[in-house]
């Protein structure tokens, strides 16, 4: 597999645009969000280049559109602690993430350089500081995406120290943008993420996508869609729904994605959910029928402790599935008024969350409620052409300054060689 070759800009070309993504195992809403908007800003007139690792899931899906991409060659997991995020700091990890972070700073001013690109995208955070220098160092002006609330710690200040690098940033939700320092904060542009409220509508349930969902496709089945990490609390999903009472305890759960990352939380979650459920759980992987999934549950439901701008969420609601979440640091606050466009229970309370799911299987009114208004909501607020405009506007002014303010550019940046 070979990344596709790119020819040197000719005079009046469209402006270009450097997109810097260093994923994780699968497609995620930060690798969705990339997707879903590269065909909606080539119409606005931009061009992308997609610079992630070969084998990426994301980089194979970005050249299934037909989109350029060169490799850009970092590990899906980086680390400088022992034993998980909270072990001790590591000086040999420690060392070998600032000689990457080095090495990775030369790589993206050298090929900015040489594919002539006249700006930069930085869309995951491990890349944000790396491309903020970067930038810098080739002279193009920088612009990150925060996607996700960051924990307390090391990461948190690495991100503010390179939101204050960037030219610009653009944070998924104002709880995002409001986890920064207040002289970080005040560079941060909110654009919202948006849904396609025409692929993702309201329609009849497929009875063989219900026989997938559930061992007896006749119970109310709960949907739960994420990656598999300790931090989405697909677990306190599985307590809740084992709680339900009297006739909601036929109710069935499926859950939908996976991850590679996190072996012994998988290992847990399996053996909870067979000890508590037993054949009421389904575990089906990664899909890409997402709608299908969606339009033929019952109730979508997300457990989280953090969240950005949570896309599934705005998913559910544009099919008009009703959706119990917690708020999850805030940032679901922004898409979902409790009683209006969804049910919120108290973060981190099982019993609470059981409570709205039972509300909302045992209540038929309130489901049509919620879900008019929640698919109201996304169609007047949170579509994905109001985020490509938004963002569209962004780069405008961006490139527009051209490289004026940025004459930093060096001359190993120039020199160094990049097939692409």
């Amino acid at each position: 597999m070979t990344s596709t070759p790119f020819q040197r800009p000719k005079r009046g070309r469209r402006p270009r645009v450097l997109v810097v993504e260093q994923p994780g195992e699968g497609v995620w809403g930060a690798q969705q969000y990339l997707l879903r908007l590269a065909p909606l800003l080539e119409v606005r007139g931009y061009d992308q280049i997609l610079a992630a690792p070969e084998n990426s899931a994301v980089a194979r899906a970005w050249r299934q559109q037909g989109r350029p991409h060169v490799h850009f060659p970092v590990p899906p997991v980086r680390k400088i602690r022992r034993h998980g995020d909270q072990g001790p700091l590591s000086p040999l990890l420690l060392a070998r993430e600032l000689a990457r972070t080095a090495a990775n700073v030369r790589r993206i001013a050298a090929l900015g350089s040489a594919l002539q690109v006249d700006c930069i995208h930085a869309n995951a955070h491990l890349s944000h500081l790396e491309a903020a220098l970067g930038g810098r160092i080739a002279g193009l002006p920088v612009v990150l995406h925060l996607h996700e609330v960051i924990p307390p710690g090391i990461a948190e200040r690495l991100r503010a120290a390179a939101v204050r690098l960037a030219d610009a940033s653009v944070s998924v939700s104002k709880a995002v943008a409001d986890r920064l320092p207040e002289p970080a904060r005040n560079r941060v542009t909110i654009i919202q993420n948006g849904v396609d409220p025409v692929a993702l509508a309201p329609g009849p349930a497929h009875p063989d996508v219900r026989r997938e969902l559930a061992a007896d496709p006749t119970a109310p089945v709960v949907l739960s869609l994420s990656r598999l990490v300790p931090h989405k609390g697909v677990d306190q999903l599985v307590r809740a729904v084992a709680a339900l009472p009297g006739e909601q305890a036929r109710t069935q759960l499926a859950i939908v994605g996976a991850t590679n990352l996190h072996p012994p939380f998988m290992a847990h979650l399996r053996a909870l959910a067979a000890e508590l459920l037993g054949p009421r759980v389904r575990f089906l992987g990664p899909r890409k029928d997402i709608a299908a999934l969606l339009r033929t549950a019952d109730v979508f439901a997300l457990a989280s402790s953090r969240e950005g701008l949570p896309l599934v969420l705005l998913e559910a609601q544009a099919c008009g599935t009703p959706v119990v979440a917690y708020p999850a640091s805030g940032t679901t606050l922004e898409v979902v008024c409790d009683g209006e466009t969804g049910l919120l229970a108290r973060q981190d309370d099982v019993a609470h969350l059981a409570a709205c799911i039972a509300r909302i299987l045992t209540d038929a009114d309130l489901r049509a409620h919620l879900a008019r208004a929640a698919r109201a909501q996304v169609v007047s607020a949170f579509t994905l052409e109001r985020q490509a405009d938004r963002q569209a506007r962004l780069l405008d002014e961006l490139v527009a300054g051209g490289r004026g303010h940025r004459r930093l550019r060096t001359r190993s940046a120039m020199q160094q060689g990049f097939t692409v």
